[in-house]
């Protein structure tokens, strides 16, 4: 009973730790003052922080004059130190390998009258800055005669981006019967909030909660605070690693809860091929506790997956669950093969 209070004292005091260093990122971030420059033709110069532009108006947030109103047309070029969210007229022609596409927008840092974007064929500038893109997928099988087997698989993934911002979500749930007999019953969700801190070197701060009946996994909750970077930063191609120190609440359904420090590592990629019909994945957490016996855990999601109709695709996915130090005499991996439907999520 001592053993447990203790332990529950310590999860406490890791969680406020865990808390104030949500806030102490936060609120460094609100001291950032990135200046935009926006040259005009005419060889004038405005500074401040570009708000937005619609209808050929380009508004400006300046020191000197609060928000100024810049005719579009007077724009020679600009730079920004945040992304700036651009969209285009309707049949305008978006060039490919200049800045990073989010669906009918592009993300660049500058803008230049004689560069490869025309500044008369934008549209808009940082309006519905949000952008979000994910699938929502759904496996299953049922036999009968000798053996009566059901399973259902349900997964999803979000990614949303706005500004400096980048949340991402993964969540997935298994379950399996045999002639009415449970045989599996497993279930994650990882949330994660990545802050750039330029255009791809960011913070990442990850929560990610597991449960697995057959490995008497009750709850296994990892938090993982460290760096990252963008490799690659295309839509058809993003590849993205990162690592840090972590903190683990563990508690199995045989013994008592435990809080563990360790060290993790992450990666997603994600492919596509024949203008996006084609698509491969790979998401990757891996975690390496440190003292106690050292376990080494990975959960790692890859799949691929077949446009067949507008946002519904068909998919085949291979989930791995590793613990090199598993409880009593369970096995030390589990896997997961799904095949079924995805709709795909853009806006």
């Amino acid at each position: 009973m001592t053993f447990r209070h203790f332990q529950t004292q310590v999860f406490v005091t890791w969680s406020a730790i865990m808390t104030l260093t949500w806030v102490l990122i936060l609120g460094t971030s609100s001291f950032v003052w990135a200046v935009d420059v926006i040259q005009l033709k005419n060889g004038d110069q405005v500074s401040g922080d570009i708000i937005s532009m619609e209808d050929t108006v380009l508004s400006v947030d300046t020191e000197y004059a609060d928000i100024i109103k810049i005719d579009w047309d007077d724009v020679k070029n600009l730079i920004s130190d945040q992304p700036i969210w651009v969209s285009f007229h309707d049949g305008a022609v978006i060039p490919d390998g200049v800045g990073h596409r989010e669906g009918d927008r592009l993300i660049v840092f500058r803008l230049d009258l004689d560069g490869p974007i025309q500044l008369d064929k934008i549209k808009t500038i940082n309006l519905f800055a949000l952008a979000y893109r994910g699938t929502l997928s759904l496996g299953g099988s049922v036999t009968s005669g000798n053996t009566d087997t059901q399973s259902i698989n349900v997964s999803g993934s979000l990614t949303v981006n706005k500004g400096w911002h980048r949340i991402i979500l993964d969540g997935r749930a298994n379950r399996g019967e045999a002639d009415d007999k449970l045989t599996a019953k497993n279930g994650a969700f990882n949330a994660r909030w990545d802050y750039f801190l330029s255009k791809r070197a960011y913070v990442p701060v990850i929560n990610f909660s597991e449960y697995d009946k057959f490995q008497k996994l009750t709850y296994r909750n990892t938090t993982i605070v460290g760096g990252g970077y963008d490799i690659l930063d295309r839509r058809a191609n993003f590849l993205t690693a990162g690592m840090g120190p972590t903190a683990i609440y563990e508690n199995y359904s045989t013994k008592a809860a435990t809080v563990i420090t360790g060290f993790s590592w992450l990666a997603r990629w994600e492919l596509e091929f024949l203008k996006g019909d084609l698509k491969v994945w790979h998401h990757h957490i891996g975690t390496r506790d440190l003292g106690r016996d050292n376990a080494v855990r990975i959960n790692a999601v890859q799949g691929i997956s077949v446009d067949v109709y507008k946002d519904l695709s068909v998919s085949l996915e291979y989930n791995v669950r590793y613990n090199s130090e598993p409880v009593d005499d369970r096995k030390s991996t589990d896997s997961t093969i799904v095949f079924g439907l995805s709709l795909d999520i853009q806006g």
